[in-house]
């Protein structure tokens, strides 16, 4: 992706983001986002951006403690810049499909082999989604009692059961060696590609090497993943709590956590489907739609709008500003990609 594309998706986003927050405003709450922003204190809005960095800090460190199992040693500002970034290239590609490759594509800049990268960053991804499961099962019976016969609740179990199957599926797919082999060879069959044919043996060898690495990370060094998820349990609670925050901030019923970290968990296993840049619109929308039934309309649609200009617009503003790191990013993964071909060819 080059920083034009990156830029139009930005706008995108920003503009069906914003679009979705002025609709739910106008018909459902009876409130603009400008007056909605007015009303929120001051204090909140800088306690959320305190719980924000708190976030990003302690993701920062699961990925250092899962690099480290393998052998790669990083800083923190490097993996809280892996972090930042994975976050900002999800929130601008559809359907949130651009973190895992940048991942992949920053962490072989790091001096990853581009097999280990590859390993890490879609092993942790099916990790997020066990962890989403974990608190979705836990939190269901919760969620089902306060919302029964709501529509709000047929959304939720929808996406959870698509979101279980995919999950399901992908997972038994990665960790299947002479699966994945067979979808290469099939696909190379099938387009009857020279390039891919010629290109086999290798890809075949570095399908291998991710395969054994596989096997390293979830048999040796299965400790770290074990840590990374009981923190990833626990630190799923943040943004969860931020969004309580937020529309506590303004509203004068209250909500038990747990709750609000069911219904959150639940509805991310569909709201990231939405074919938008960062799935905007779509998350504004169904989180209005679930979470009026637990607040007021206009609580509701301004704690949603703050807690996505400091979750969404501020980190794509920030990605913006920092973009210019995108162009070296690209020269020295390049350089390191060609270093690697030239040892694995030795």
């Amino acid at each position: 992706m080059n920083i034009k594309k990156i830029l139009i998706n930005t706008i995108v986003a920003v503009v069906i983001g914003l679009s979705i927050v002025n609709i739910v405003g106008i018909f459902y709450a009876k409130q603009d986002p400008i007056t909605a922003l007015k009303t929120f204190p001051i204090k909140s809005l800088g306690f959320l951006l305190l719980l924000l960095a708190i976030d990003y800090a302690i993701q920062a460190i699961r990925t250092m403690i899962v690099l480290r199992s393998m052998g790669y040693r990083i800083t923190f500002l490097q993996a809280l810049e892996n972090f930042f970034f994975v976050v900002f290239f999800s929130l601008v590609t559809p359907m949130s499909v651009g973190g895992q490759p940048f991942q992949i594509y920053h962490l072989t800049k790091l001096g990853l082999s581009s097999h280990d990268a590859t390993n890490i960053s879609i092993t942790r991804m099916f990790e997020g989604i066990l962890i989403v499961f974990i608190i979705s099962v836990l939190m269901f019976k919760n969620v089902f009692r306060l919302l029964r016969g709501n529509l709000g609740l047929s959304v939720i179990v929808l996406g959870f059961l698509v979101t279980l199957s995919i999950s399901v599926a992908g997972f038994i797919a990665f960790v299947n060696k002479k699966f994945l082999f067979a979808i290469f060879r099939f696909i190379s069959r099938l387009t009857k590609s020279e390039k891919l044919q010629k290109k086999e043996k290798k890809a075949l060898e570095w399908l291998d090497k991710m395969s054994a690495s596989t096997k390293m990370l979830f048999f040796q060094n299965y400790w770290a993943l074990i840590v990374d998820l009981i923190i990833g349990i626990l630190g799923s609670l943040i943004p969860s709590f931020m969004l309580k925050y937020a529309i506590e901030s303004v509203s004068t019923v209250r909500m038990p956590l747990t709750i609000i970290w069911g219904a959150i968990n639940m509805l991310n296993t569909i709201v990231f489907y939405i074919p938008t840049p960062g799935s905007s619109g779509g998350i504004e929308g169904f989180y209005q739609l679930v979470l009026s039934h637990f607040y007021e309309p206009k609580a509701t649609m301004t704690g949603i709008f703050v807690f996505r200009l400091v979750t969404y617009y501020l980190i794509v503003f920030l990605g913006i500003f920092l973009i210019w790191r995108f162009s070296r990013f690209k020269e020295e993964v390049t350089g390191v990609g060609k270093q690697e071909l030239m040892d694995d060819n030795k």
